[in-house]
């Protein structure tokens, strides 16, 4: 089975939500639980990935198996940065270096796109395949934001921020 990679567009919404439905449901993956995955939210998040950032689509025999998507912050200021950063990969697709391509092609496309200097995200401090695939990307831990995720469970987690540095212009 292969799969390709490729530019998102506003005509992927409705394959996005369903990947997003399965993911939080099947994995708890994500932040955010089924219930709060919405048509709104993620026409939002692709609205403004389409306007001032990158949304790549994993596919795999006409179905969408992977998404990340990262945008700049409004203000001017940081319209170098690409934050908001999410990445899903269905359950069943899990393992097979999906999330890795994905997150490469979000560097590649960055790195050609000369006002992009940074990417930036959060990671839950028990998520330790994620914080091994960040950093070897070469995404850096540049701080922690305690107690900041509460889990189902009822326990609380830290957040760990993440920046990658793509250019070293000022």
């Amino acid at each position: 089975m292969t799969t390709e990679i490729r530019p998102a567009t506003a005509a992927d919404a409705d394959a996005i939500l369903t990947l997003y439905r399965e993911v939080a449901r099947l994995s708890g993956g994500l932040a955010r639980t089924e219930a709060e995955i919405t048509p709104d939210y993620i026409t939002g998040n692709l609205t403004a990935a389409l306007t001032r950032g990158v949304c790549l689509i994993a596919e795999s025999d006409g179905h969408c198996v992977g998404e990340i998507h990262a945008f700049a912050p409004m203000p001017k200021q940081f319209a170098h940065v690409l934050s908001d950063l999410t990445v899903a990969v269905s359950p069943a697709a899990q393992g097979q270096g999906i999330g890795r391509r994905l997150f490469e092609a979000l560097i590649a496309h960055s790195r050609q796109q000369t006002h992009i200097r940074r990417i930036e995200l959060l990671c839950r401090e028990g998520n330790a395949r994620g914080i091994a695939l960040y950093e070897s990307l070469g995404f850096v831990r540049e701080g922690r934001l305690k107690g900041r995720v509460h889990l189902p469970d009822g326990t609380v987690e830290d957040d760990l921020f993440f920046g990658l540095i793509l250019n070293s212009k000022s």
